[in-house]
This record gives C-alpha cells, structure tokens and sequence, in this order.
C-alpha cells in the first residue's frame, strides 16, 4: 500500500514528541518562537521518510543533509501551526474524519482497514490522524495568509484562455507547406551554417510579405514530385514529430522554424487548421417563479390554493405574473425583478422545480409546485444552448494563474515568516549524526 500518503499539501508524515520512542531520552534540538523541537521529532520524522523512499524506490540524501532538511520542514511547519492557534483557525473531528476517509476511499479501502495497513507499516494511527490534522492547519494558513491575497486579473485570464485555445491537440488537422534547404551529404560545420542562415533569410523574406510558393520553388531541389512544397492536410499526430513537436501552438498563417533535421532546414507554413474540438453545448432556461413558503399564518395546503388561484387569474388576465411576483413572492432575490431567475442550467435548481421545468413548454406556467423551499408558480420564459468551451477553457485559465501564483507568493511568504521567528539550533551534534 504505497498511496496512503494522499496528504493536503504532500508533505512528509511525522509524529510529535508526544509520542516519541520511549526508550530513547529526548533533548531539545532547536527552539521556534515559544515551542520546541525534540531529538524524537527528527527521529521519528526520518523513520517515515525512509520507510515511504523504501516503497517508492526513492533515492535519500546523505544522513547528516537528511537531518537538515528535516530540521528546517519541522521548523517551518511549526512556525505555521503557531500562525494557524494565533489567528484562531480550528479543524472540526467530523471535517478530519472526512477527510481521512476520503483518503481511504481514494485508496479503495475503510477506515478499518486502512488502519490495520497502517499498522502492519509500523505508523500508529493516531499520530496519522494527528499528522493530516497539521496538514490541514498548514493548508488553511496558507490560504488565509497567502491565496487569499492574490490578483487575478482579467486581462491576464483572457491571455492565457487564448493560448489554451491556440494550443493543437493530437487529432487537429493542418493544411501545410514546406521549404527545405537542404544540406550536402558530409558537408562541413560552415556549409551547414550557411544553409542556417539561408533559411533564416528566406523566413525574413516570407514575414516582410515574399510569397511562400515562389520561395519554395527557387530553393526546393525536386519540385514535381514534392508537388512545389505542399503536404497537405494531416493530424498533428501523423507529422513527423520534429514537425508536431514545434506545432502546439500555432495559428493560420504562421510560419515555423528553421527546423534542423539530418537532409536540411526545414520552413513551415500552416495554410489552415482544421480543430477537432467538440463544442460543449449546454441547455440553459430563463425562468421566473413566486415562492411561498408555508408558515404559522398559512399552512402547506393554504399556500398550495392561494398559488392555483393566482395562477387561474393569470390565465384570465385578472392579473399578471410580473405584479404578483413583486407584490406576495418570498424569494427576496427574485421578487423585485418580478420573480426573474435569470438564465441558468436545470441543475441549478431544487430536484422538484428542476423536474418542472422540463415539462414546461416555452411561455407556459406550471400549476404550483412543492419544493424544499415552499410552493411555487414556475414560467419558463425561454430555452438556448450555449458552447460552454470558452467558458471551461478561461477556468481552466484561472486555476492555472492561481495555482502559478500561490507557488510563487508561497515560498516568499515562508521565507519572510522564517526570517520574523524566533529560531535556535541548540544541538548541532545531533545533526551530524
């Protein structure tokens, strides 16, 4: 069982000295503000490391730099568990027991049984519990210190969403030609140099507006039978792979290289591009509602009548649904644009209003309706399908600046905190051990 280390941020597991060996005499190794750090916790720390290197095949530092960077993690983990007590950040049982079990789950076993692995690894399960407790803590200080400061902003999301949206996948198809200047067989380090920088001035050439097909067929040695520089349409995963290697991102119109192979240089074209990428199309509904919720002034099947009578006035043009809305509806959000929803996905909403919704037809109002919010009149005003790929590439885009951020404020961050603590090696003599 190797993947039960699926801890928060993928640090090493370590004990504290509260369960240190006992047959060892524990000295303080190094001091950190108010707290300290015992000769067990390094051991104990190593013993884990070591075990996880063992079953991952994983190649250690020498014992004296291993204790090291023990040392410094232990440091910098406490300077942050005393960070997470100052500003009050507490983790609940139930929310670490969900979390352990969903490392358990992870690793298709239960609690139990991942227990009993942890024992036959020689880890006591509660200094387990008690390590992925500090992971947590450590996460949360992190992103209330840390990820909570950082900008994204708009600009920055659309710049990247472009060049995820450039990027070629492996079945995109592009309609290319090509130029080789070719080298001479056992040709000298200058003849090679100089086809380079032929190349070179033929792709000058090409972006001040030369035409490509005339270059072609000055500098290609066997025009007919390589139909003057023309490849046509192919997958990006039919290309030579020193061509789709240079082709992740490209537009129509580019022109790419020189690219070095063994008979030349070669210059790409990339006449057009065919994507193959899937629109993601997605219902969405513009509905509107009025809501009431049964009270101690009106019963459940109060509230369900007084909706059917509306609805009947409705009908007869005694009233309209907008006024009603905004004169009885208790959503609070909805009631002053005249109960307006707004466009959303049928999944947004409660099971029960979501199942009505798919049986209304455009324009039409569904008799009242009990969900876990109350009873309500539902119009569905109008159905679209949009193409939610632009939408999913600039979240992608905005998990990726976050996530590059976070890395680097991060160590920033700990390196400011490490240098404002209080720190003491007090046994350099274990450390070198």
């Amino acid at each position: 069982m190797k993947n039960w280390r699926i801890l928060i941020l993928g640090l090493v597991v370590y004990t504290n000295s509260a369960f240190a060996i006992l047959q060892e005499i524990d000295r303080i190794v190094a001091i950190v503000n108010n707290d300290a750090i015992l000769q067990s916790d390094i051991t104990n720390m190593k013993k884990m490391i070591k075990l996880n290197a063992l079953q991952t095949d994983q190649q250690l530092p020498d014992n004296i730099e291993l204790n090291h960077q023990i040392l410094e993690q232990l440091i910098m983990d406490n300077i942050q568990l005393q960070i997470a007590k100052k500003i009050g950040i507490n983790i609940s049982d139930d929310d670490l027991n969900k979390v352990i079990t969903n490392i358990a789950t992870k690793n298709r076993m239960t609690i139990n049984q991942m227990r009993n692995q942890l024992i036959k690894e020689g880890i006591d399960y509660k200094n387990y519990r008690m390590q992925i407790l500090k992971e947590i803590l450590i996460s949360e200080v992190r992103n209330n210190e840390v990820l909570r400061h950082i900008i994204i902003l708009p600009q920055e999301i659309e710049s990247l969403t472009q060049q995820i949206s450039n990027q070629i996948n492996e079945d995109t198809e592009l309609n290319i030609s090509y130029i080789l200047i070719s080298i001479p067989e056992n040709s000298s380090q200058q003849q090679k140099n100089q086809s380079e920088k032929q190349a070179n001035k033929i792709i000058a050439k090409i972006k001040a507006g030369a035409n490509f097909t005339k270059l072609a067929k000055a500098n290609w040695p066997n025009l007919q039978s390589l139909k003057s520089g023309e490849i046509g349409w192919s997958r990006r995963k039919e290309l030579p792979s020193l061509f789709a290697t240079k082709l992740y991102s490209v537009n129509k119109g580019d022109i790419v290289g020189p690219i070095r192979s063994e008979v030349g240089f070669y210059i790409l074209k990339i006449n057009n591009i065919r994507r193959t990428d899937k629109a993601m199309l997605i219902t969405e509904v513009h509905a509107r509602h009025i809501l009431l919720k049964p009270s101690n002034t009106m019963t459940d099947n109060q509230a369900q009548a007084k909706l059917q009578t509306i609805l009947q006035e409705i009908k007869s043009g005694k009233t309209n649904f907008t006024t009603v809305a905004k004169e009885i509806s208790e959503d609070p959000n909805s009631a002053k644009q005249g109960g307006d929803l707004g466009w959303a996905t049928y999944d947004t909403y409660d099971p029960a209003f979501c199942k009505a919704l798919l049986k209304l037809k455009k324009g039409a109002i569904s008799i009242p309706v009990r969900s876990l919010f109350g009873w309500h009149l539902i119009e569905l005003l109008n159905i679209r399908k949009i193409d939610y790929s632009n939408i999913i590439q600039k979240n992608r885009a905005y998990e990726m600046l976050i996530t590059r951020k976070f890395v680097e404020k991060v160590e920033s961050w700990m390196q400011q905190q490490r240098a404002a603590s209080y720190v003491k090696i007090l046994d350099n003599n274990y450390l070198q051990k």
